[in-house]
């Protein structure tokens, strides 16, 4: 029989074996099925909801923008449309029609696109768009850009359109205009400046004189003007005038010609009368031809003038004719035995003399030395009453060469001016005589001679050098310096130093190195051009005394090392050091032994080892070693 208390416990028992079986249950439920306690509740469907409603159908996008340009035109200046001429610079209305194959809508219109500029070389403008067709065919647009100022042929014309709304890119559609297409006048080429044309040459001559005019005589004189050039001579008016012993009888002295073809003449004849005194035998007819004439395109006015000689008989004295004008010259000069130099002094002597056969009053003589002579004390005028005819005179006049006067012969200007008297007719006359006086300038182009070097070794490089100063006023040109002679080396014996000009200075050296000692003798020269571009040399004897080169001092323990191929020689004498220190470290330890058997105590760690006079003190103890 079960006790209570045994019952007890088996109720427990299975008690706990339920409870730890219900949980397991609820642990495994609750992985497999979702938890529905936070699920709202069920909302209440109404009846009409349960019809099913149709299914929306989304928006399609646009169709893809597919343009492409079908032709073009082009409205040329005149109003001319169609495929036209264009000039370059010229500006016309460029039209494109466009077709979009991927759109045949009704609804389309033109606000649903968007049109950028005309992109090419032309200048770029805000296109206008006409629509063309739609609905059931592609729709077609027309684009026109106006006002467009074409600047070459080929043109490639690019338009962009996009459709708005459209995810699609916009769409460039590129028309080009061929050359064949638009023709493009070419620019017409300038005319090139016409050249000026020189004045047509007119050439002024007369009628033969049978016979001089006698007095109170008439004669008809035909001058006529022939056009030598290659333009025509137009217009042309010729003026007379005759000399004092003849009358122009005609009633204008003052004509006008026909023009003048190139090649051709024209002839107008003028008759003159001799006074009842014609003092002299030659008389004149002066004509004056003023003209115009086509200087490249314009009319330009010219002239020219002829004087047309005629004899007459003259009366009064009889005499026929003038006497002639007595002239002046310098028969013989001097101005030294030598050439003068620059900044001299010096005095020109000439002697004039009158070559005509009348008298001549009033002389006047002018000395000018112009830019290279001056004068040196005195006047340069000088005055004479009269000088016979073959009369002469001298004169004496003191110069100076002037420091920057130039070498060679240079001129002196002597001016004569006189008057003379002639059937009564005072007249006046110069003459202008030039005299040549060679100069020449000091050569002050000085050259210092070396300076020696203290010590000359063979084999070592020394340098001469050559200092110069041109102290002259001109240049000193193609100087060139060379150093001559043997038992050396120099890397330049030839120098071309060029031209010096005035006041500067500068120096020449020369890099030598000896050969061998002694005596080495070179001479430096330097030729040149003096400012009388006379060739000047000046040479300068150098000797040197070259001494041998010294043997070089080497080092025994350097040498030893040579001597044995480069090993460097044992130091023998540390081998004497070695048994000495052998040996005082063997009286040391012996030293030390003795002490220990004399003094059996321990010794301390820190025995004084530095005492060394008590090892070597003399306690007289002969002990060998």
């Amino acid at each position: 029989m079960i006790t209570l208390s045994v019952f007890c416990k088996r109720a427990a028992a299975l008690a706990l074996a339920l409870l730890l079986t219900g949980a397991i249950l609820r642990t495994a439920v609750s992985a497999e099925e979702p938890d529905l306690s936070a699920a709202p509740a069920a909302e209440t469907i109404a009846p009409e909801a349960l019809t099913a409603a149709p299914e929306a159908v989304p928006e399609a996008d646009p169709a893809p923008l597919n343009f492409f340009a079908t032709s073009y035109t082009v409205s040329a200046p005149g109003g001319q449309n169609g495929l036209g001429t264009l000039r370059r610079g010229d500006k016309a209305d460029i039209a494109v029609v466009l077709k979009d194959t991927a759109l045949t809508t009704d609804a389309f219109s033109l606000e649903d696109y968007d049109f950028s500029k005309l992109i090419d070389s032309f200048s770029a403008c805000t296109p206008k768009a006409e629509l063309i067709s739609s609905g059931s065919e592609p729709v077609s647009v027309k684009v026109t850009c106006p006002g467009i100022e074409y600047s070459g042929t080929g043109q490639s014309l690019k338009l962009s359109a996009a459709r708005k709304g459209s995810t699609d890119a916009p769409q460039t559609v590129e028309v080009t205009v061929s050359q064949a297409e638009i023709y493009v006048k070419p620019d017409p080429t300038p005319t090139p400046a016409p050249k000026e044309v020189p004045a047509p040459m007119v050439l002024i001559t007369r009628s033969a004189q049978p016979k001089p005019l006698a007095a109170n005589e008439t004669a008809d004189i035909v001058v006529t003007f022939q056009n030598t050039g290659k333009t025509m001579v137009q217009t042309p008016v010729v003026s007379f005038s005759a000399s004092e012993a003849l009358t122009i009888l005609n009633e204008n002295s003052t004509f006008l010609l026909p023009d003048i073809e190139p090649g051709k003449s024209a002839s107008v004849t003028v008759r003159v009368q001799a006074a009842k005194e014609i003092q002299s035998a030659g008389q004149s007819l002066q004509a004056d031809l003023k003209f115009s004439y086509d200087n490249a395109g314009t009319l330009t006015q010219a002239s020219t003038s002829e004087k047309l000689n005629l004899s007459a008989s003259t009366t009064g004295d009889g005499q026929k004719t003038d006497a002639a004008t007595p002239n002046v010259v310098i028969q013989d000069f001097s101005y030294g035995e030598q050439a003068i130099s620059a900044g001299g002094h010096f005095k020109l002597d000439f002697r004039f003399q009158n070559m005509g056969r009348l008298k001549i009053e009033n002389v006047v003589v002018t000395v000018d030395g112009g830019e290279n002579f001056a004068l040196d004390g005195g006047t340069s005028t000088f005055y004479y009453d009269s000088l016979a005819s073959r009369g002469d005179q001298r004169q004496s006049v003191p110069l100076m060469a002037l420091p920057t006067a130039k070498s060679g012969a240079q001129p002196v200007t002597v001016s004569f001016k006189y008057e003379y008297v002639d059937g009564g007719k005072r007249s006046a006359s110069s003459s202008e005589i030039k005299l040549s006086v060679p100069v020449v300038q000091q050569d002050r182009f000085q050259i210092s001679a070396p300076t020696l070097p203290e010590s000359v070794t063979a084999g070592e490089e020394v340098v001469l050098t050559l200092n110069y100063v041109n102290r002259g006023k001109s240049d000193v040109s193609n100087v060139e310096a060379v150093i001559e002679g043997s038992g050396f080396d120099s890397p330049a014996k030839n120098q071309y130093v060029g031209n010096i000009t005035a006041g500067t200075s500068g120096s020449v050296g020369f890099a030598l190195t000896p050969s061998d000692a002694g005596k080495l003798k070179v001479v430096l020269k330097v030729t040149y051009e003096d400012p009388n571009l006379e060739q000047q040399t000046k040479e300068f004897p150098v000797e040197l005394t070259v001494a041998e080169m010294a043997e070089p001092d080497f080092d025994p323990e350097l040498d030893g090392m040579a001597e044995t191929g480069g090993t460097p020689s044992f130091p023998w004498p540390v081998l004497g050091v070695i048994p000495a220190a052998a040996i005082l470290i063997v009286l040391v330890v012996v030293r030390k032994k003795r002490a220990a058997k004399a003094d059996p105590a321990p010794q301390a760690d820190n025995a004084d080892w530095d005492n060394w006079d008590n090892v070597f003190s003399d306690d007289g103890d002969d002990t060998e070693v």
